[in-house]
């Protein structure tokens, strides 16, 4: 495997490993998307879905064989953007 190959595998292990660890987290805690106000619910579940839609960019890039640099830029953006999202609808909700 290239370098790069394996430098996207590290990308995509280190994103899944800190989405299992959100998704258990908010699984045990009982918390869900569905308790926010309706006027910021949908920011918290566009930012679920632009992290999906990261994983996803990543997972492609990963693919071995392949070299896809503007999937790994992409997908670590909308990765990025979407705590930012969830967060926002959180304390939106706090503020409403």
């Amino acid at each position: 495997m290239s370098p790069a190959g394996v430098a996207e595998g590290r990308i995509l292990h280190a994103t899944g490993l800190m989405v299992a660890i959100t998704v258990a987290s908010l699984r045990v805690s009982g918390w869900r998307g569905g308790a926010l106000d309706d006027r910021v619910e949908w920011i918290f579940w566009a930012g679920a879905i632009l992290g999906a839609a990261g994983v996803a960019l990543l997972g492609v890039a990963a693919i071995p064989g392949t070299s896809r640099p503007r999937l790994i830029a992409a997908g670590v953006r909308l990765f990025l953007v979407a705590p930012l999202l969830c967060v926002v609808a959180v304390f939106g909700d706090y503020w409403i």
